[in-house]
């Protein structure tokens, strides 16, 4: 049998984009709903139900109900669901499905089983009462609403999970405790869970000049409009064998109340766009190829480049430049990844990132950056367009 060894690790910064990808095909409709595979990098491996032999996995694949995925010492994966949540799946790391369901009233289920390993699940507001996101290990149960939640599991079975969003119900040998924001909890086999304590979270080490209390928003600019500008975002994952390009278009970039978003990504010969307006809090999954749009909850719409700017304050290393474009170069740690950020002096827009966890490292380049005013019609659906509702959105 395919081994797993549990490891700690948190990709904070691959969250972002997972959620880019979602696959097409996992539309709920039916009693049960399989998921979908993505992001795939390194050793993969998936035991179907009813089957004793392990398969390479391969991005777009489908999973159900009793069907296993694990990640060897370099693997990694995400798994796309019907309902719009997204678990990652980090190295050395073994899931079971044990439900994926939608009801005649609407409520869904996703239900899961980690044996062993580290995963960072996102989970979009789940409106019906009676709809749930759970995840079993061998020590205890998580259940969530809504919410972004890092789950660990050691070999003996002890679960510790981390609340990085709202809140958790953590239950062991009974006992049920809520993890909130920013807290974790553990538990044994066969214990109960601890109280919750606060997440540690690293403090920077630099000796460079301060920025004399500047947040990053102060850096950047947010609230004053830098324009329209259109952008190539190429992502490389430490481990994986191939980078991930999406194309960005920006309306009033960094004006955090109206700013629009157009992202688009093709795999596998689609082509998927999403189309977010702030102003509006409108946020679609569009898929032209089909001539259909879901409306999505804005909860698990893909973070802005400014979102949190106001919580980081960065520090200042140096000067370089990337690209024939002369840049500030910034450090800082937040929520557990160590980043560094390359801005444009002349833009106040960044060029390059770099974030770095124990899980490894990830850089982001902005690539053909293009000022300039962008169509209205970029950020909106086209004519004749079905447009609808996502199951678990509002």
């Amino acid at each position: 049998m395919h081994k797993s060894r549990a490891v700690v690790g948190c990709m904070a910064l691959v969250l972002v984009l997972a959620l880019l990808i979602p696959l097409v095909g996992c539309g709920g409709g039916g009693p049960a709903v399989p998921c979908k595979i993505s992001s795939l990098s390194g050793d993969v491996q998936v035991l179907k139900n009813g089957s004793s032999t392990w398969v390479k996995a391969t991005n777009g694949m489908e999973l159900g109900v009793g069907d296993t995925i694990t990640t060897g010492n370099n693997g990694s994966a995400s798994l796309t669901f019907f309902d719009g949540s997204v678990m990652e799946i980090k190295a050395n790391s073994e899931i079971l499905i044990n439900e994926l369901s939608t009801s005649s009233t609407g409520s869904t289920t996703v239900s899961l089983n980690e044996v062993v390993g580290s995963t960072i699940n996102r989970i979009g507001k789940l409106v019906d009462s009676a709809s749930k996101y759970e995840v079993e290990t061998p020590a205890a149960v998580a259940v969530v609403r809504g919410t972004v939640f890092d789950l660990l599991v050691q070999q003996n079975g002890t679960t510790t999970v981390k609340a990085e969003q709202d809140s958790v119900s953590f239950t062991a040998s009974g006992v049920t405790v809520t993890v909130n924001q920013g807290f974790q909890s553990s538990a044994l086999v066969g214990g109960k869970p601890s109280t919750p304590i606060a997440i540690a979270t690293p403090t920077p080490t630099a000796t460079a000049t301060s920025t004399s209390g500047q947040t990053l928003g102060d850096v950047l600019g947010t609230g004053k409009s830098i324009g329209d500008v259109k952008y190539d975002q190429v992502m490389t994952t430490s481990g994986q064998t191939q980078s991930i390009t999406m194309k960005i278009y920006m309306k009033d970039a960094w004006l955090s109340d109206k700013m629009k978003f157009r992202y688009e990504i093709s795999e596998g010969g689609q082509t998927m766009i999403y189309l977010i307006d702030l102003a509006t809090r409108t946020y679609y999954w569009y898929l032209p190829q089909e001539n259909i749009a879901y409306k999505m909850d804005m909860g698990q719409a893909p973070e802005n480049p400014v979102e949190n700017a106001e919580q980081i304050i960065p520090v200042k290393v140096g000067t370089e430049t990337v690209d024939g474009k002369l840049c500030d170069v910034y450090q800082w740690t937040f929520e557990g990844s160590s980043t560094k950020q390359w801005i444009w002096k002349e833009k106040s827009f960044p060029v390059k990132m770099e974030a770095t966890t124990s899980s490894g490292t990830t850089i982001i380049e902005y690539k053909n950056i293009v000022f300039g005013p962008l169509a209205d019609s970029l950020f909106q659906l086209p004519a004749g367009v079905q447009i609808t509702q996502f199951p678990g959105s509002t």
